[in-house]
């Protein structure tokens, strides 16, 4: 009986266009298997520099001691008055990237995370840990400003550790917490740079980038 029921659903989801995976809340790996997967531990990089392999645009970056890093003993940090991102070389003017990190919000009222932005035009996707409003939040971003488009609870102290994750494909942008999806938006993606972020005012930390990206 239950199998005759499900077998109904799926034929009904199909004649609607709609996949039963879909329904069901599943989406597609962070990390494809077949994708090249580089990281970022920060621990070979001159202390009180911003670390090799980035572009910076905007806000200080640099590298610092921490007794607490979630690897090793050194971390990225980040604090400044404006927003600021930190591209990753090897993943700009991409058409598909994936990156997950370790981020821990200190000081700010807002957040700080992933990115999946143009340099050139300012449109993309940024997801963000917010400690004070204990969210995991997607943004989207056009025209010089951002709105959310999804949210995830997530009770993250200021001070503590969160691992999580973003995926950009051409025609959707996936956002994770703990390697399980958790927020969304089917939105077109034009050519974008994957980067660290933290909004204006906010000091943070990030630790143990992982990162794949096709051109």
């Amino acid at each position: 009986m239950r199998s005759a029921s499900l077998t109904a659903l799926s034929a009904g989801l199909a004649s609607l266009g709609i996949a039963g995976c879909a329904m069901l809340g599943t989406a597609s790996p962070l990390f494809p298997t077949r994708a090249s997967v580089q990281r970022f531990d920060f621990e070979r990089d001159t202390l009180h520099q911003p670390p090799e392999g980035f572009d910076a645009h905007g806000g200080q970056w640099s590298v610092v001691d921490s007794p607490t890093a979630t690897s090793g003993t050194q971390v990225l940090v980040r604090g400044d008055d404006s927003a600021g991102l930190l591209a990753v070389k090897e993943a700009e003017g991409v058409t598909a990237a994936g990156g997950e990190v370790q981020v821990r919000v200190f000081l700010g009222s807002s957040g700080a995370g992933l990115s999946c932005s143009s340099s050139k035009n300012g449109g993309g996707h940024v997801l963000k840990l917010e400690a004070n409003a204990t969210r995991v939040a997607l943004y989207r971003e056009a025209d010089g400003s951002m709105k959310m488009v999804d949210e995830y609870p997530a009770p993250v102290p200021k001070g503590e550790w969160a691992r999580i994750g973003i995926r950009c494909d051409s025609d959707r942008v996936i956002g994770y917490l703990d390697g399980k999806p958790v927020v969304r938006d089917r939105s077109t993606t034009s050519a974008f740079d994957l980067a660290l972020y933290a909004d204006a005012g906010v000091t943070a930390q990030f630790d143990d980038l992982s990162y794949w990206a096709n051109k």
